[in-house]
């Protein structure tokens, strides 16, 4: 079952750029395929918005502000730090270096 992409017909009032373009208003290597899957399933409950015109899908640059603004503003799921790789002295260590008080054996870290 495919996703429905939703369209956007505010957009019609805004500064449209094809997905090709939009690429260039993401930082690193943002692709066309990457773009289609974030208006098909968007990131973090939030989708970029778009509307088909003759059959070409475009977005606009204000849509990827607020698209931006989004992902700024939710904080992913974070999972708790590793440390089973890291010695008590190494811990320690780096507790030090950042001015943090070292964990006594059988502390919670909150």
């Amino acid at each position: 079952m495919s996703k429905v992409i939703f369209d956007a017909p505010e957009l019609l009032e805004e500064s449209l750029v094809n997905l090709t373009e939009a690429c260039r208003y993401f930082p690193g290597s943002c692709s066309r395929p990457t773009l289609e899957r974030w208006l098909r399933k968007g990131v973090r409950g939030t989708v970029l918005e778009s509307v088909l015109i003759g059959g070409k899908r475009y977005t606009s640059e204000e849509a990827i502000g607020r698209f931006k603004r989004n992902q700024l503003q939710v904080e992913p799921d974070r999972a708790e730090p590793r440390r089973d790789g890291m010695s008590k002295r190494d811990l320690a260590k780096g507790c030090r270096k950042h001015g943090l008080p070292e964990l006594l054996e059988g502390s919670s870290p909150r």
